[in-house]
């Protein structure tokens, strides 16, 4: 998760609040066979396992940050992304959408409050900011619904 650019908590909560908050109503707005097309290109199928893969990168995300700013850093671990995705569907199949969509909100709320507390030290360590920068960033442009 090595990132040469270093974000600021700007452009971290525009992200947050401006392109994340929305996600779930501009999917919702998409015609049947949008939302077909969408989760056929995003190799998902259902907007639920979609979610589940978001918020368990967004979960382990809060985890290493907060982590680190605890001063009991989680070791650096190499990721099977195709296991760690597999265990994320898995964890949450059993979950009513509903709950998902309100879990996915709270980890955004989480997220905006870490980033809005976040000390300018935390922001600069490279760690924090290549987790927030592919947790945020770079996944919102992964995923982004575009109509």
């Amino acid at each position: 998760m090595a990132s040469s650019k270093l974000l600021e908590t700007r452009q971290l909560l525009d992200n947050l609040e401006s392109e994340w908050k929305s996600f779930p109503s501009l999917f919702q707005e998409l015609t049947a066979q949008e939302k077909a097309d969408y989760l056929q290109k995003q190799g998902y199928s259902s907007f639920h396992d979609l979610l589940a893969h978001i918020t368990a990168w967004w979960q382990e995300a809060i985890n290493i940050v907060n982590s680190i700013l605890d001063l009991d850093e989680m070791p650096r671990k190499e990721y099977d992304i195709d296991a760690f995705n597999a265990d994320a569907l898995l964890h949450f199949k059993n979950w009513k959408d509903e709950d998902l969509l309100i879990h996915f909100e709270n980890l955004r709320q989480s997220l905006v409050t870490l980033v809005v507390e976040l000390p300018q030290a935390g922001l600069h360590n490279p760690r924090i900011n290549s987790w927030l920068d592919a947790c945020l960033v770079e996944h919102y442009e992964e995923h982004k619904i575009t109509e």
